[in-house]
């Protein structure tokens, strides 16, 4: 797995935001939205930026691929109810079993690693997301808080509902502008967040901060 987080102490941060970050976020490293996590660095970060949150999919998110696991661990046990492996020894059957346990080993490895590295960072200048494809390549795209023109959420389904996780929309002001352009705005997800209401919040309150003119 590439490097992409590193042990370092956070700065502190503006009191309206310090007011937002009270709120009850998870503090747990496994948690999905972690305000100013401890000794906290990624690998892009600058010496006066400070990390406020950070954040994954939800974890409720999982429990897909983790029923998924399930279901397929108990097929061994039906072996000798598919026609063609009926006329498979004792030992071939034994020895197709452990290869179909380890491959969904390493699927639920990969499975959870998906979900652990692929996070949201919201630091004090811009908006971090880390994407990993597999495990050895990443896509990281980035958006600085002077730059972002709007910020909305949306919950769809009882699940997020029930348990309060939805998409942080982000849109941001394009980089390039033509004359055919100059009125569009680019969208930035964080998707299937936890606490999206209050993420959202700081996400706001980050850019009026922005928007202050210098005194």
């Amino acid at each position: 797995m590439p490097e992409v987080f590193k042990a370092e102490n956070v700065k502190g941060e503006s009191e309206e935001i310090k007011k937002l970050l009270r709120e009850s976020f998870s503090r747990s490293s496994f948690g999905s939205c972690v305000p100013r996590p401890h000794r906290f660095r990624f690998e892009s970060q600058q010496d006066d930026e400070t990390v406020l949150v950070l954040g994954r999919r939800h974890l409720v998110t999982n429990l897909g691929w983790i029923a998924m696991l399930c279901f397929a661990s108990v097929i061994p046990f039906v072996w000798g109810e598919f026609p063609f492996l009926q006329a498979l020894d004792g030992n071939t059957l034994i020895s197709f079993s452990m290869l179909w346990y380890m491959g969904l080993i390493f699927f639920g490895i990969q499975s959870f690693l998906m979900w652990f590295y692929n996070v949201y960072i919201i630091t004090n200048e811009r908006l971090v997301d880390v994407d990993f494809v597999g495990l050895l390549s990443k896509t990281v795209n980035v958006a600085q808080i002077s730059r972002i023109e709007d910020v909305n959420y949306t919950q769809k389904g009882i699940l997020a509902s029930f348990f309060n996780y939805g998409d942080v929309i982000i849109q941001t002001a394009s980089e390039q502008r033509t004359p055919d352009t100059a009125g569009e705005m680019s969208a930035f997800t964080f998707e299937a967040v936890a606490f999206p209401d209050k993420v959202a919040g700081i996400i706001s309150q980050l850019t009026e901060e922005a928007e202050k003119p210098w005194k």
